[in-house]
C-alpha cells in the first residue's frame, strides 16, 4: 500500500511539474511524459509513448543523437540544466524550439533509465536577442564584462571607437581598452566596484580615457550598470567618445578669453582716448608756441637749440599719445603694399645698432612671403616693441630670431581663430631664448599697462600696442611662452595682390594763403591764440573765438565773408561736429576742417555728412596745419 501510494505521489509530482518531464528507457524509447511535454512538443502522450526519443530531436541533429545517447548511458551522470551546448527540440508541426535539458540517471532492475527535465527557453532567447539588438543598435559603445574583467559582449560602436574587431576583444581583459598609464590600478578599481555594484551615471567621477588599437588615447565618458544573471553579476558599460566635445570646449574657452580680452581693450581704449585728448591739447600748446618762438629767433640765436630740443621732446610725446590711441583703435594707419621680409631686414639693421652685443639676431625672411597692406611705421613699431621685450628677457644674452614667412589659413584654423579668414597670410614670428614667463603672466601679457618690470623700466604698453596694431590690420597675434623656454610671438597679416603699389609721397613747400578769411574755433584760449597767430603768419585773415555758439552766430550773421571754418571737436555747449552740421545748413558750400586729439569712432561717412572736408590730429606742426588748410580751401598745388 505504501509503495502504491508513493508511485501515485511521484506520478502526480511529475504531472504537475512546470518543466517538461520525459522518462527514457535503456533502449532510448519514451516510457513516460507529462502534460508539459505534450504542450511543448504538440503531441499527445499516446503519440510519444514507446517512440524513440530522437522523434523530438531536429533532423539536423538526429543522426548523431543515438551515439551521444549511448555515450551517456555508458557513463551515466547527472547533468544540470543549461550545461553544455545550445539545444533544440522538434515540435509536431515541424518547428524547432530552443530548450534547456537536465538529465538524471535512474537505476532500475530492468536497467538504467533517464529522467529528462525540459524547459522551453524561447522567451528567454527572445529577451536575450532583444537585449543584444538594443546593445548593437545603441549609438553609444556598449561593452559587458564578468567579475574577472573578461569582455563577454561588445557592439559595433565599440569596434568602430576602439578600432578592434569584436572577435579580438571577446574573452580578453577589459584593461586592453585602458591606457597604459592607468592600467596597473584599474583591476583594483574594478574589484572595488564588483564588491558594491551600483549604477553609475555617465560623466560622474574623474576624467577617463580609452586606448585605441593603434595606441592613440582619446577622452571618454563611461556609465556603468550591474546586470544580475544566473551566472552571476556582469557589468554593462556605456562608452561615449567625447573628443569632439573637448575640442568644442577648448574653442569656447578660447573665444571667451578673446571676448574678455577685447572687452578689456575696449574699456582701456575709452580711457586712453580721454587721456590722449587732454594730453594732445597740452602738446598742441607746446608745439604751437615753440614754433612761434623758433620762427621769431635769428638763425644764430643761442636759444634755438633749446627750442628745437623742446619740439623734439614734444614730438616724442605726440608719438606716445598715438600709441595710447592705438590701444583703443583710435587711429587710422596709412597703409601701403609692403613686403614683410623687406621691412624685417630694415628693422633688423636698426636693432643690431640698438640692442646689446650679447644678443645674436637671426633673420629668416622667406622670399615667398606674400605682400600685405600695412602701415610701415606700425610694422616697425611691432618689431621694435617685441625685440625690446625679448632683450629684457635675455639680460645675459641670447638669440633673437625674426621670421617672415608664408602661411595659408585653412578652414579648421580659421574656426579656432575667428579674427582670420581662410586664405593666404604673411606671418611674422619673433622668438627669444629668454627666461620665458609663467601662464599667469602670459595670460595678461597683452593687457595695457600690465608689466612685470620694476617701476620706471616699462610702461606696460609694448605688447598692448602690438595687439592693437595687428588687430587694426585685420590680423591675429598669439604669444607662446613657458618658464625656461623663451617666448614666441606670432603675428598673421592677410595677403594682398603682389602688384599693389604704394602711394608716392612728394615733399612740398609749406603753402601760404592769399588773404582768405578763416574762422578759427577752439574752447582752449591758449590754442585759439596759437591758431590765430599761425594762420596770420601763413597769410590768412583770422577771426578766432573760444565758443562754438558764438562761432555759429558769426557764420549766420556775416554770411559770405568767411572762406573756411577750422574747429576743435571737443567743446562745451556745441561740439565741433554739431557746429559743422549747423554751419552746413547756413552755408552749404563753406569748407570745414575738424581738429581733434581723439576722434573716437567717427566714420568717414559721418564726417562727410557734416560737411567736413579734412581732419587734423592734435598736436600738429605748422607744415601739417598749413597743408590741411590749403587742401580744404582747394588751393594746394596738384
Amino acid at each position: 500500500m505504501t509503495e502504491q501510494l508513493t508511485e501515485v505521489h511521484l506520478r502526480a509530482a511529475i504531472e504537475a511539474s512546470p518543466s517538461g518531464v520525459l522518462l527514457v528507457g535503456p533502449d532510448g524509447r519514451i516510457v513516460l511524459v507529462n502534460r508539459e511535454v505534450e504542450r511543448l512538443f504538440g503531441y499527445t502522450r499516446a503519440e510519444l509513448l514507446g517512440e524513440p526519443v530522437e522523434r523530438l530531436v531536429p533532423e539536423r541533429f538526429r543522426a548523431r543523437h543515438p551515439e551521444q545517447r549511448a555515450g551517456f548511458f555508458a557513463d551515466p551522470r547527472a547533468r544540470a540544466m543549461g550545461a553544455g551546448r545550445d539545444l533544440h527540440g522538434l515540435r509536431k508541426d515541424g518547428k524547432e524550439v530552443p530548450v534547456e535539458i537536465g538529465l538524471t540517471p535512474v537505476p532500475m532492475s530492468t536497467g538504467t533509465y533517464v529522467v529528462s527535465s525540459i524547459v522551453d527557453v524561447s522567451e528567454r532567447r527572445r529577451a536575450e536577442q532583444r537585449f543584444r539588438d538594443a546593445v548593437e543598435s545603441s549609438p553609444n559603445g556598449m561593452v559587458m564584462m564578468d567579475r574577472a574583467g573578461r569582455i563577454v559582449l561588445v557592439n559595433r560602436e565599440i569596434e568602430r571607437m576602439f578600432g578592434y574587431e569584436r572577435a579580438a576583444l571577446l574573452g580578453r581583459a577589459i584593461e586592453v581598452l585602458v591606457p597604459e598609464r592607468f592600467r596597473e590600478a584599474h583591476p583594483s578599481f574594478r574589484a572595488t566596484y564588483f564588491e558594491h555594484p551600483s549604477k553609475r551615471s555617465m560623466g560622474v567621477g574623474r576624467d577617463l580615457f580609452g586606448l585605441r588599437a593603434d595606441g592613440a588615447e582619446f577622452p571618454v565618458e563611461i556609465g556603468l550598470n550591474p546586470v544580475e544573471t544566473d551566472d552571476g553579476i556582469f557589468v554593462l558599460g556605456s562608452v561615449v567618445d567625447i573628443s569632439a566635445r573637448k575640442v568644442a570646449e577648448r574653442e569656447r574657452r578660447n573665444l571667451e578669453e578673446q571676448l574678455r580680452q577685447a572687452q578689456k581693450l575696449e574699456a582701456i581704449g575709452t580711457l586712453a582716448g580721454g587721456i590722449a585728448h587732454d594730453f594732445n591739447n597740452v602738446l598742441a600748446a607746446i608745439v604751437g608756441f615753440g614754433e612761434l618762438v623758433l620762427g621769431a629767433l635769428e638763425d644764430d640765436h643761442p636759444a634755438r637749440g633749446d627750442i628745437e630740443h623742446l619740439l623734439r621732446s614734444a614730438e616724442r610725446g605726440r608719438q606716445l599719445a598715438a600709441r595710447i590711441l592705438a590701444v583703443g583703435r583710435r587711429h587710422e594707419p596709412q597703409r601701403t603694399a609692403i613686403a614683410l621680409g623687406a621691412v624685417l631686414g630694415e628693422a633688423a639693421e636698426l636693432l643690431r645698432a640698438t640692442l646689446p652685443a650679447s644678443i645674436e639676431i637671426r633673420v629668416v625672411a622667406d622670399s615667398a612671403a606674400p605682400t600685405i597692406l600695412a602701415d610701415v611705421t606700425s610694422v616697425h613699431q611691432i618689431l621694435i616693441n617685441l625685440a625690446t621685450n625679448a632683450a629684457h628677457a635675455m639680460p645675459d644674452g641670447g638669440v633673437l630670431t625674426l621670421v617672415a614667412e608664408s602661411f595659408y589659413v585653412r578652414d579648421t584654423f580659421a574656426r579656432l581663430h575667428p579674427e582670420l579668414r581662410e586664405g593666404l597670410h604673411a606671418r611674422l614670428v619673433v622668438h627669444d631664448t629668454g627666461h620665458g614667463m609663467p601662464e599667469a603672466v602670459r595670460a595678461r601679457a597683452f593687457e595695457p599697462f600690465f608689466t612685470t618690470k620694476p617701476a620706471g623700466e616699462g610702461t606696460g604698453l609694448g605688447l598692448a600696442m602690438v595687439h592693437a596694431i595687428v588687430r587694426d590690420h585685420d590680423g591675429l597675434v598669439e604669444l607662446e611662452s613657458a618658464p625656461g623656454a623663451g617666448a614666441t610671438v606670432r603675428c598673421w597679416f592677410p595677403a594682398i595682390d603682389a602688384n599693389a603699389q604704394a602711394a608716392d609721397v612728394t615733399e612740398v613747400e609749406v603753402p601760404h594763403g592769399a588773404g582768405e578769411r578763416v574762422l578759427y574755433v577752439d574752447d582752449e584760449p591758449t590754442l585759439s591764440e596759437i591758431g590765430r597767430r599761425r594762420l596770420t603768419s601763413l597769410g590768412y585773415r583770422v577771426t578766432a573765438v573760444t565758443d562754438g555758439t558764438l562761432a555759429l552766430e558769426l557764420v549766420r550773421a556775416e554770411g559770405e565773408s568767411f572762406d573756411l571754418v577750422v574747429t576743435d571737436y571737443f567743446m562745451p555747449k556745441l561740439t565741433g561736429l554739431q557746429l559743422a552740421r549747423e554751419v552746413v545748413r547756413a552755408r552749404p558750400r563753406l569748407p570745414i576742417v575738424l581738429m581733434t586729439g581723439f576722434a573716437g569712432e567717427l566714420s568717414r561717412e559721418a564726417l562727410a555728412a557734416a560737411g567736413i572736408r579734412c581732419t587734423l590730429a592734435k598736436p600738429t606742426t605748422l607744415r601739417e596745419f598749413a597743408r590741411t588748410v590749403s587742401e580744404a580751401l582747394g588751393t594746394t598745388a596738384g
